[in-house]
């Protein structure tokens, strides 16, 4: 529907007897987009080389994985240094805690 929309412009309508409107010009609209399979690869986790689209989704789920959304690999450069050096404070916070119980003066 959204061809169509982008599309609009280009075509060019003309009344017909026994029907509203009738297209005129034959311009060219682009069809459906048909892509291709995934080029074979080889899988990070176990090391199977993987072909197509099908045998890719059957190891996302088999490794519990799954492909990133738009824009959250950027989100993760952006945020991910903050989220580990947070994490990593509070990793020392609660071992000096631990240690500071352990030690009677």
């Amino acid at each position: 529907m959204s061809l169509y929309k982008q599309n609009y412009d280009k075509i060019v309508w003309r009344k017909t007897e026994g029907s509203r409107f009738a297209l005129r010009s034959s311009s060219r609209v682009p069809g459906a987009y048909v892509q291709s399979d995934y080029a074979a690869y080889e899988c990070p986790v176990s090391g199977d080389i993987i072909h197509g689209k099908r045998e890719h989704e059957r190891n996302l789920e088999k490794h519990g994985c799954r492909v990133h959304e738009r824009g959250e690999l950027e989100d993760v450069k952006k945020n991910g240094r903050r989220q580990r050096d947070e994490a990593i404070d509070r990793a020392v916070d609660s071992a000096v805690e631990a240690m500071a119980h352990e030690i009677d003066w």
